[in-house]
């Protein structure tokens, strides 16, 4: 990193600002969580269809950020952000007046396409313009803000729920919007100049065929089961994107994302261990609001308090961990995530769900997500040559919202699954939420001994570069 770029000011209020788009989209989609029950209600749709409320959303928005490397050449820093926080505020607006499901979909849809241009722009500002023993840092700095989202979404949420009705969770965010958009367009530069590059559609098309297919194979086998028509050819579209974009892109002169990262250990166990415990920390925003209404009768306002001090945990902790990171390495912050996250995890799979045991495990969970997160995506690519820099973003974002997607389904489809076989809908909730947790354990285990190898892998990195 040049010596003259520095942090100033008007680099950290232009983070800042993209970081308060991401944080009004990841608001509006936990906000949203908790509200479920409502919605089914309201909107006349069971709980498979309600969940692409947000799993659909996650879904687009990894669509759209696997452009992203393209859009950096392309465009200025600038004007996709402008484009980014204009579409999602047309989709704010949608929602805020819409009673039909398809409608408030597409509102949603809209915030996805935003939040897809959004969250990588604010990871390539930062690892373009900030100076490299400041990052780990300034990535926590900008995952405070952004990580404040599921902190105020489900309280938030439910309590406008309750006593206005879900449409002003729309309304209420529009100023925030709004601020984001004046605060961006006044501060945020452009450092490299852009070049016309051609975009590579066949390899999106195929990427998105990858996307598309999983999640759809994971939401038919709920309704119907693998063995079926419609499942297999999802799951065909699936493993047909992936590997014929592995065949295309090793041909490709310029890909969206070249297949040659993930033959670098370090990284390719990154991408897997970040995917799974996303996809389990998912499982938990789907679950625990799910069981506390339909179990032990709850409301939306007491489902979103009772998320409030884990989510607010994970945004302290993510700016402490980039601090830790800066002055210590990756070893100490993600060995303290991992305690962490292990602990929340375990203790939500052996104990009843109460709302203390609720309340305790998912602040469990966020603390060491908080920890981890986002120093295990600076590691990976700070350790990659920098050529790779805007492509290691848009693979840690696609990932980060396709997992996201990914655990939502698979926690809606456990759950369902249950529901449709039980004598009741609470037992059967019960007992998916259940199976969910056990679920979670043996990923997260499976996560933490990727994690392990990654730290050996870096610490004999930087003996190579010391004895150098």
């Amino acid at each position: 990193m040049p010596e003259e770029k520095t942090l100033s000011p008007k680099l950290i209020l232009s983070i800042l600002s993209i970081a308060l788009i991401a944080f009004t989209d990841i608001m509006l989609e936990t906000a949203l969580n908790v509200s479920f029950p409502v919605l089914m209600k309201e909107l006349h749709v069971d709980a498979a269809t309600v969940q692409w409320l947000t799993s659909g959303v996650i879904l687009l928005t990894s669509m759209v950020i696997i452009m992203s490397s393209w859009l950096k050449d392309r465009f200025h820093n600038r004007s996709q952000f402008m484009a980014a926080g204009i579409i999602s505020l047309v989709g704010i607006l949608i929602d805020a007046v819409s009673n039909q499901f398809p409608m408030v979909l597409l509102g949603r849809l809209l915030q996805g396409v935003g939040a897809g241009v959004g969250l990588p722009l604010m990871n390539n500002v930062i690892f373009e313009q900030v100076p490299a023993n400041r990052r780990g840092t300034m990535v926590g700095l900008a995952s405070l803000i952004v990580s404040f989202s599921p902190a105020l979404g489900p309280a938030f949420g439910g309590f406008l729920t309750d006593a206005f009705g879900w449409h002003m969770v729309f309304w209420v965010v529009i100023p925030l919007q709004l601020l984001a958009l004046g605060l961006g367009w006044a501060t945020i530069q452009q450092t490299v100049p852009t070049k016309k590059v051609k975009f590579d559609l066949i390899g999106w098309l195929l990427l998105s065929t990858f996307f598309i297919g999983g999640l759809i194979t994971i939401d038919r086998f709920s309704a119907d089961g693998l063995w079926n028509v419609p499942s297999m050819i999802a799951l065909a579209a699936f493993v047909f994107g992936l590997l014929g974009y592995y065949l295309y892109a090793r041909n490709e002169k310029e890909p969206l994302l070249s297949p040659s990262m993930f033959a670098k250990p370090m990284f390719r166990l990154s991408v897997f261990a970040a995917f799974i415990l996303q996809m389990v920390n998912l499982t938990f925003n789907y679950a625990i609001p799910m069981g506390l209404q339909l179990i032990l009768h709850q409301s939306s306002s007491v489902a979103g308090l009772v998320l409030f001090p884990g989510a607010l945990g994970l945004a302290f902790m993510a700016v402490i961990s980039g601090n830790l990171y800066d002055r210590f390495g990756v070893r100490l912050p993600n060995n303290i995530g991992l305690a962490l996250i292990t602990s929340g995890v375990a203790f939500m799979a052996v104990l009843p769900l109460t709302v203390l045991t609720a309340t305790v495990g998912f602040s469990l969970m966020q603390l060491g997500v908080g920890f981890w997160n986002g120093n295990n995506m600076t590691n990976a690519i700070s350790n990659m040559d920098r050529k790779y820099h805007n492509a290691g973003n848009s693979i840690f974002a696609a990932v980060n919202n396709y997992s996201a997607a990914v655990g939502i389904a698979l926690a809606a489809s456990i759950v369902s699954v249950f529901q449709n076989n039980a004598s009741s809908l609470s037992h059967g909730t019960a007992l998916g939420i259940r199976w969910t947790y056990i679920m979670d354990l043996i990923l997260t285990i499976i996560a933490a001994a990727m994690s392990l190898r990654i730290m050996k892998m870096t610490d004999a990195l930087k003996a190579e570069k010391d004895e150098a």
